[in-house]
């Protein structure tokens, strides 16, 4: 029902302004109520109620003048160069323009032409005054007034209209020609909430806003929302004198209203749009000016007075921010008291209580956002996501212009995919064909974005090509001086004879003759001013050896950039018929942003080796992490946004031509393991559903995309790897009930390579190679990756009946046979039949190798993805880590890490527990820490486990609400898709049989590997046949899907199954 309005007479409000005197609340809300009202009827669309009710406030105004009411004023504010003053009604509740305002409105005008066409938003409008003033003084075409004082805005209001009118009911117009009653409008908005919610943006945004805490903070004022019934006028005075606490930095300078407004003024600024605001110098200078800077604004002060403090201001608040936190506020004794002569708020306040009067500074700034485009986008991405929660923990304050593009990038990235994916072994086509698109157009050599290969870093991408290249154990590497940082313990791991040069060229060629490497890794110095010449000796010695390999690494002269020095080795060998064993490698290794975000990548490597390199990115899981791919990803694209191809002359590819290097004897068998076949269909089809690829397609917890930006904006600091192995430890003691020590934790790009770098360690404590116990029915992967570390692989055999779960019997079983294991390799869950061990039969197998001195290697990076009827958590107990404290803990090594819990494969986390100090260095040894930028995201991810805060920004309590409210939710939907799938496959028999409550994981296996074909083929379902695992006739599903894309794959093998086996359903 729409509300009937009225128009309250002028005895009815000047009766209650009179009664209102006396003190008492009710005849206080009264008039407050009869103002409204007033209000209401001025703003009716009935024209002839709003000409009554303008006639009784301009009655009101007028009565006011010769009548002093206390509880209703009317105020004139003299402004020069304006012939008459601005009237003002006022009450109690209402905040009054005394120096504050008349300083605020000298720092605006200064400079009027800076609102002339302008939309102006005013923060904490009290009166409206400031406002009118605008409207009357410039040439500003809107204003619109926000104040959480609802009384304030009514008064606010009816000044527009006492202002905006003449005495016969007739318009004023604004300087710019606007009706002012219809150039400024008012509402009751916290901060800057209202416009928000609705969209709407503005020029400038001017404000004048509390910065002393409230003494007494019992009432929630904050949360008034339009509601004044139960505040009384004092409380509603406080909103405009006191602001509260917001979690944030600023809370110790009285600044954390202003802070938060500066936040949201970015969420609703114009191109261009500045912000103009009046602050108390209490803080000082300096705490200001860093609140500006930390929120990404250049700030400047445009005008200053020094003005008595107020005395119905409390500043005990400010007394306990001087006790609490060790700073200072500055007061001053006198108006002419030297800046640096100020005294504190302690001594302030025994000048008040003695009736000493006590000044401190106003200050207006002006502020406008620096690097804006980039600022805007980033945080108002935040704000799209949900995310603005992290805006109280970012400094822009230390950002480059690179990195905060960056972010801006990043940001729209995870809010249009929302995921953070593994990226292919070669790099993603979109980073190739960038990648290649740049060769050709601005280094002139053509290359197919099919034939590259990239990698992360060269080391990594160094000791794929040993694997591929070197034939035997005894092989030669040659190697610049100046390149041993980074390939000479790699080379010396992979077993190489290494013989280490100068670099200059013409010496390199002679120790090549002398020498008689298999490999040859140079980086001459001549590359960095090189001519034909140079290419030329390059290319006749490697022609001259056409059974060595000679790589070239050039990194150090590659920049992306078009400028016309640029990359001369590659412009000028693409003017070579470059011999097909010599490759050039590059590293991306300039980039300011993050320097330990690399790639590299290879040019002229044989197309013959391309698989090679396939299987070896595939078993040591070399693959670019996510936002690495990103970051290289915008900087080529950058380049490239408006260049027309300068298309290289067409040759014949270098790769196409057949190297003599014969890819060695290991990459060629490991090319022949069932996981390396053909699949029936291309895995890439737009029609296919990969039921093979056990990548959670979900979208990460927020706290991990929080912490995924801050890392690209909080200081890098060496210390991070500690820092997150100590997060480790509280992970581990959360969720496997054990206390470790930061000395055991391994870190690595992801769990995958912590396997490498274990059977490397393992095999030189040993001395040879280690025996490794891998049961049948275990994830695919792992037995070409033992055999290509170089460990003896022991396959043991266990059923589908038992879920391929190995028992203790097993165990015995094998060593009567006379069978030694170094280590058993486990999974937990069992990967790919998705079944925990249960407690006792996991305690059973701990025993057993404890007795026998087995190492104990148990892979649990899906060990939180358990059925959620498990209970909140996976139960400890179905941990092999819980052994990993007492007599057991010198046998035991476990990995997780990020990837599959929290949807985060493209993060490229993981770590290892181990048992000793020791074995934790001699394995970290072997693989890299991740860049510093991702340790500040698992830092984040991880802190949700601590037992405690470590700074006040960090609620630990929601943190860790959070995480495990979304591992609940996660574990939830794969249950239910578990069950889903299991019910079908059960209806034809073709279930795995096996009843427990202990499952998990993203997979689960079914009768279905002699499908294996018919259902890519007729299906458009590509699932892992049973030699992949080791699975005798079980397949591997994987139901980890996005909903909608699950579903699907749902219907199809629903309806492949109803016409293939009807008769057996």
């Amino acid at each position: 029902m729409a509300k009937v309005l009225s128009c309250p007479t002028l005895d009815e409000i000047i009766s209650f302004a009179q009664k209102s005197d006396s003190g008492a609340e009710r005849e206080s809300s009264e008039l407050v109520g009869s103002l409204t009202r007033l209000k209401e009827a001025l703003d009716s669309d009935s024209p002839e109620l709003s000409k009554r009710a303008l006639s009784v406030l301009h009655a009101l105004a007028e009565k006011l003048e010769s009548e002093n009411i206390e509880s209703l004023q009317l105020k004139k504010v003299t402004v020069p160069g304006l012939t008459d003053p601005i009237r003002l009604l006022l009450t109690k509740a209402v905040f009054s323009p005394e120096f504050w305002g008349r300083t605020f409105a000298e720092g605006l005008l200064k400079a009027k032409e800076q609102f002339r066409g302008r939309k102006v938003l005013e923060v904490g409008t009290g009166s409206g005054w400031i406002s009118i003033l605008l409207l009357l003084f410039t040439h500003v075409k809107e204003v619109v007034g926000l104040d959480l004082n609802p009384v304030a805005v009514t008064m606010a209001r009816l000044n527009t209209w006492l202002n905006g009118t003449n005495s016969d009911g007739t318009d004023r117009l604004s300087l710019a020609g606007e009706p002012i009653v219809q150039a400024f409008r008012v509402e009751v908005s916290d901060l800057l909430q209202t416009p928000l919610a609705r969209g709407e943006f503005f020029d400038h945004v001017v404000g004048c806003i509390p910065q002393v805490l409230h003494p007494k903070p019992v009432v929630p004022l904050q949360d008034i929302d339009g509601n004044i019934e139960g505040y009384s006028e004092k409380d509603l005075y406080d909103l405009s004198n006191y602001c509260f606490e917001q979690g944030i930095l600023e809370d110790r300078f009285g600044l954390p209203l202003i802070a938060s407004a500066l936040e949201q003024s970015q969420l609703l600024l114009n191109a261009g749009g500045k912000v103009t605001l009046v602050l108390g110098g209490r803080p000082g200078r300096q705490a200001i000016e860093s609140m500006f800077e930390r929120r990404g604004f250049d700030a400047r002060l445009v005008w200053m007075r020094r003005i008595q403090q107020a005395d119905d201001t409390d500043l005990a608040s400010l007394v306990e921010l001087e006790k609490s936190y060790g700073i200072r506020f500055h007061f001053f004794m006198s108006r002419e008291s030297d800046a640096d002569e100020s005294v504190s708020a302690k001594t302030a306040v025994k000048l008040l209580s003695n009736g000493r009067p006590i000044y401190h500074d106003l200050l207006v700034y002006e502020a406008n956002t620096r690097f804006e485009p980039y600022v805007f986008d980033f945080v108002r991405n935040l704000s799209k996501m949900g995310l603005s929660s992290l805006r109280k923990e970012l400094d822009f304050s230390r950002l480059k212009e690179e990195r905060v593009s960056f972010l801006s990038r990043l940001s729209q990235s995870m809010m249009q995919a929302r995921s953070l994916p593994y990226p292919h072994e070669r790099g993603d086509m979109s980073i190739r064909e960038l990648l290649a698109r740049y060769l050709e157009g601005f280094c002139y050599y053509p290359v197919k974005a099919e034939e590259l290969f990239v990698a992360p870093s060269r080391a990594e991408l160094a000791a794929i090509l040993f694997k591929l290249c070197s034939g035997t154990k005894a092989a030669k590497i040659l190697l610049s001086s100046s390149l041993t940082d980074v390939y000479l313990a790699t080379a010396n791991q992979a077993g190489l004879d290494v013989t280490v040069g100068n670099d200059d060229l013409s010496e390199l060629c002679e120790l090549d003759d002398l020498v008689a490497p298999s490999i040859v890794l140079i980086s001459p110095k001549q590359l960095s001013a090189p001519s034909p010449i140079t290419i030329k000796a390059l290319c006749q010695q490697a022609a001259k050896h056409p059974d060595r390999v000679y790589l070239i690494d050039d990194s150090q002269n590659f920049l992306i950039s078009s400028n016309l020095g640029a990359n001369m080795t590659l412009r000028l060998a693409a003017q070579e018929n470059l011999p097909p064993n010599l490759i050039l490698l590059y590293g991306l290794v300039k980039n300011i942003l993050s320097p330990d975000l690399q790639l590299s990548f290879l040019v002229n490597a044989p197309l013959q080796w391309l698989p090679g390199l396939d299987v070896g990115a595939e078993l040591t899981y070399s693959r670019i992490a996510y936002p690495t791919q990103l970051l290289y990803q915008w900087l080529f694209e950058d380049l490239m946004t408006f260049a027309f191809n300068e298309s290289a002359e067409k040759k014949v590819s270098c790769s196409d031509a057949y190297s003599g290097i014969q890819v060695s004897e290991l990459i060629r068998s490991i090319e022949q393991d069932p996981v390396f076949l053909p699949k029936p269909v291309d895995p890439e089809g737009a029609d296919i559903i990969r039921l093979d690829y056990g990548e959670f397609e979900a979208p990460p917890p927020d706290i991990l995309v929080k912490s995924l930006f801050k890392g690209f904006i909080d200081e890098e600091t060496a210390v991070l790897p500690q820092i997150v192995q100590e997060r480790v430890c509280s992970y581990v003691n959360f969720t496997r009930h054990v206390g470790t020590t930061p000395r055991r934790v391994v870190l690595a790009q992801g769990v995958f390579p912590l396997f490498g770098a274990f059977v490397q360690a393992m095999k030189a404590r040993l001395g040879r190679a280690p025996v490794v116990g891998l049961p049948s029915g275990s994830y695919g992967p792992l037995y070409p990756m033992l055999d290509y570390y170089g460990a003896q692989t022991v396959e043991i055999k266990t059923s589908p009946e038992k879920a391929y779960l190995l028992s203790s019997r097993d165990l015995q079983t094998l060593k009567e046979s006379g069978v030694k294991l170094d280590v058993l390799w486990i999974t937990q869950p069992n990967n790919p039949s998705g079944v925990f061990f249960d407690p006792e039969k996991l305690r059973k197998i701990v025993e057993h190798c404890h007795e026998n001195d087995i190492y104990i290697f148990s892979d649990e990076i899906f060990f939180l993805l358990s059925d959620h009827r498990l209970g909140r958590w996976t139960p400890s107990s179905l941990s092999t880590a819980s052994f990993s404290q007492g007599p057991f803990q010198s046998r035991i090594f476990m990995v997780d890490g990020v990837a599959k819990s929290f949807a985060s494969g493209g993060m490229r986390l993981g770590f290892m527990l181990t048992p000793s100090d020791a074995w934790a260095q001699e394995i970290q040894s072997y693989t890299p820490v991740p860049p510093l930028s991702l340790l500040r995201a698992w830092d984040g991810l991880y802190s949700a486990f601590l037992d405690r805060s470590l700074n006040h920004m960090l609620d630990v309590t929601k943190v860790f609400n959070e995480v495990e409210n979304y591992l609940m939710e996660r574990r939830r939907s794969l249950s239910q898709k578990r069950e889903q799938l299991l019910a079908l496959l059960r209806q034809y028999g073709l279930d795995d049989g096996y009843d427990t409550p202990y499952r998990g994981g993203l997979f689960l296996l079914g009768k279905l590997s002699d499908q294996f074909e018919p259902l890519a083929k007729e299906a458009g379902l590509l699932i892992n046949p049973g030699p992949w695992g080791r699975c005798d006739d079980m397949a591997r599903l994987c139901f980890c899907l996005e909903d909608e894309k699950f579903q699907t794959a749902y219907e199809r093998l629903k309806k492949f199954l109803s016409a293939k086996f009807a008769g057996k359903k």
